[in-house]
């Protein structure tokens, strides 16, 4: 919210100048300059005011509160089941990004001549969502286009609160039926919570602290491993492992490298490649902050980012991947 307040700070200073014509630095006289200060001071309790609001509701609704599974349908028209399992109403926008999950970029095509069909959705209850690409989109080379291994995906916004939530949505073009697949996610929604349960309550706990290679050190403070590598539930090859923490958390580099990589990237957010020699590397990603640059040398256990939420995560979060001569691998080893 800080961040936010400074951001938009010369934009609530212009807005008042222009409204009352009344310059916010520099006033004339006391009574100008008081005057003045107040109506600031005001402007920016409201925005402060509005905001908070607007992120105790956008907080609201976590992303694991939600499902989503496209069904094609042909001739560029797909289906979405929706499952929101929260206390909130969800209602996605109009607008929606067609991406490519190898490059985290749109895939070519024209969004403005997307149709989307959406509504209201009831909290604990389903709904379908309508896209129809065919106006805007080569769908044959789309299919054409796409090499093994890859994917393409749907970036769904719900904007029933203040601010907007993003959710990626995977899909093939391969027809399905669409009441297998609402049977489908049903059937994961309701997995995702027994298994939610049972790491509440302690009878299951992915994490180990132990790599591929055991001489390297974990790479965050918490050992939850929330998603392993490989075949995901919607069917979906993940190379990488993700770690649940808490926001801030420290992130330790896992052995001596170099970082090849730092910045930001699509639906990895905030993330840092790093070069540990004998063609291997390994990717951090969903950071808060990097405390590192393209260059450095990184020592193992050395504190090179902090655990966030950037990009497409859903939650603290650190997504951890690491490459042997150009092939992913299981981080743990497994």
């Amino acid at each position: 919210m800080e961040e936010y307040s400074r951001k938009h700070l010369k934009n609530i200073q212009a807005l008042v100048q222009r409204e009352t014509g009344a310059a916010v630095a520099g006033a004339r006289d006391a009574r100008q300059r008081a005057g003045r200060l107040a109506l600031i001071a005001c402007s920016l309790l409201c925005f402060v005011t509005l905001s908070a609001f607007a992120y105790a509701e956008f907080s609201a609704l976590d992303g694991d509160d939600a499902g989503f599974a496209a069904v094609y349908q042909g001739n560029g028209r797909f289906e979405i089941i929706v499952a929101n399992d929260s206390d909130k109403v969800l209602k996605l926008q109009e607008q929606v990004k067609v991406m490519q999950w190898s490059t985290s970029k749109e895939v070519e095509g024209n969004p403005g001549k997307i149709k989307m069909e959406t509504l209201e959705i009831g909290p604990h209850s389903q709904g379908i969502v309508t896209i129809d690409l065919s106006a805007g989109y080569d769908m044959k080379a789309m299919e054409e286009n796409l090499p093994e291994g890859d994917s393409y995906y749907f970036v769904l916004t719900n904007h029933n609160f203040a601010f907007g939530q993003d959710w990626m949505c995977f899909f093939d073009l391969e027809v399905e039926q669409t009441e297998a697949v609402k049977v489908r996610i049903a059937e994961q929604m309701e997995g995702r919570k027994a298994r939610e349960a049972e790491q509440v309550a302690g009878k299951k706990n992915y994490g180990t602290g132990s790599l591929v290679f055991q001489d390297w050190v974990w790479p965050a403070v918490s050992q939850n491993v929330a998603a392993l590598y490989g075949i995901q539930e919607n069917g979906v090859f993940s190379d990488h492992i993700n770690i649940a923490g808490e926001s801030g958390e420290e992130v330790y580099g896992v052995a001596d490298g170099v970082v090849i990589k730092a910045g930001y990237e699509g639906a990895l957010g905030n993330m840092i490649v790093l070069d540990l020699g004998d063609g291997i590397t390994v990717k951090y990603g969903h950071l808060k902050e990097i405390k590192v640059s393209e260059g450095d040398e990184v020592k193992q256990g050395q504190v090179i980012a902090v655990l966030g939420q950037s990009g497409m995560a859903t939650g603290p979060t650190l997504l951890f991947a690491v490459t042997v001569e150009g092939e992913t691998v299981d981080p743990l080893g497994d």
